[in-house]
């Protein structure tokens, strides 16, 4: 399984994780302010954006796996420590790759997150939509998506650019993603030991991602910063990019 990144800027490395079914264009607001500030790596899971995806039937695709492929991203860059942010799918990235390499993290922001592992109900429903996605395509997977991934305060433009970055993924490979979100390992057992400066970021608005978590999570962390932004969606970096930006560079900014 093998991502792809994408380098802008330079200065102290921020690695920027995707939320599903997007890609790394998701994160262009913040590339825009923050590329003059830091060095910007932002990476594509293997079969989103431009990364390459060669399947094996034999092989069933793990978080773990991807989260392998990554932190080979960051050996091929010689980069031994950088800050990591995560929006959605991307903070259960940022988790599993702290749990295989803690040393490599000097921050990490998880934002629109949760920690815990998938209860019953969101496991089945992911189990359907990962058949629906190969038996019909990853047009109804966006068309239902998109209402919960951004609120009701956000205009027509930026619903056609969401809208046209969660169809550009393969069907195959957006059901083999939803397989292993399903499948990830709880993350909780960690946190406590995550004593590096977090950011957790939430919205008033997200369905997928309800503001009390953000809060619950932040309480579970030993150096936590907690932004709670208003009348905002799950993709918070999209819907509010000042205040996302604002609250990433007061972040990076701590010692």
């Amino acid at each position: 399984m093998a991502a792809a990144y994408h380098l802008y800027g330079e200065g102290a490395p921020l690695l920027l994780l995707h939320a599903f079914p997007l890609h790394h264009r998701m994160w262009e607001p913040q590339i825009a302010v923050l590329g003059h500030r830091y060095q910007i790596i932002a990476v594509d899971y293997a079969g989103f954006g431009r990364s390459e995806w060669h399947p094996v039937e034999s092989v069933v695709p793990t978080i773990e796996q991807a989260a392998h492929g990554i932190l080979d991203i960051l050996d091929q860059l010689d980069l031994d420590s950088v800050a990591m942010a995560g929006c959605s799918m991307g903070t259960y990235m940022a988790l599993a790759m702290y749990r295989l390499a803690p040393q490599r993290f000097n921050r990490i922001a998880l934002c629109n997150a949760r920690a815990s592992a998938d209860d019953d109900a969101t496991a089945a429903a992911r189990t359907r939509n990962a058949h629906i996605a190969r038996t019909e395509g990853i047009e109804p997977i966006a068309e239902q998506l998109m209402p919960r991934l951004l609120s009701s305060h956000v205009g027509a433009g930026i619903r056609r650019y969401v809208h046209t970055m969660a169809l550009e993924a393969a069907a195959d490979t957006v059901a083999n993603a939803l397989e292993m979100i399903r499948d990830r390992q709880d993350g909780r057992d960690i946190l406590a030991k995550m004593t590096i400066p977090t950011l957790i970021v939430g919205a008033t608005d997200d369905p997928i991602m309800p503001v009390h978590e953000s809060i619950a999570l932040a309480k579970e962390l030993p150096n936590s910063q907690l932004v709670i932004l208003q009348e905002c969606g799950h993709l918070s970096n999209i819907e509010q990019p000042k205040q996302f930006n604002d609250a990433l560079i007061s972040w990076m900014q701590q010692p």
